[in-house]
């Protein structure tokens, strides 16, 4: 299985918003509600966040079909150390490597566009986002909001 992005698009808001609303709980907005996003409230996240923002669709390539199954983002593209968000909404790919190899790609990206550093936020009862996270090399820095870590690591 082979894991590629492309960049996503207007016209993935609607597979992007059943995806949010999949992975609700590991979304500082999201999860401290613990409820669904509306269309609306979806609309304005998309609107309002695209300077400094970078998205990706993940793609999965099994040798026959490819398929999208989740999205990576950065935000703060203009600071040193920009943010990186994950999220795999396609059920079927779960536990099947796609997050590891795609923060790969990712931090390879983040490379390419000559940052050094690169941070996230992850709920303190994630225990897939962290074990994810820190199999790629982030280290945790201490508390970030509360009920979230805050991680980072030096792209070499």
């Amino acid at each position: 299985m082979k894991v590629l992005l492309r960049e996503a698009t207007i016209d993935d808001l609607e597979i992007l918003l059943a995806w949010r609303n999949l992975c609700k709980d590991g979304f500082h907005t999201q999860g401290q509600k613990g409820r669904f996003l509306s269309w609306e409230e979806h609309w304005n996240w998309w609107k309002n966040n695209q300077e400094g923002w970078a998205r990706f669709i993940i793609q999965v390539n099994d040798g026959y079909w490819t398929r999208d199954v989740g999205v990576v983002s950065f935000r703060d593209m203009y600071a040193w150390n920009p943010e990186v968000g994950i999220y795999v909404g396609e059920v079927l790919s779960w536990g099947q490597g796609v997050g590891k190899q795609t923060l790969e790609l990712a931090l390879s990206w983040l490379k390419e566009q000559g940052k050094q550093y690169c941070r996230t936020t992850i709920h303190k009862s994630n225990e897939r986002a962290i074990r994810l996270f820190g199999s790629v090399g982030f280290i945790l820095q201490g508390e970030a909001r509360e009920g979230e870590w805050q991680y980072q690591i030096k792209i070499v």
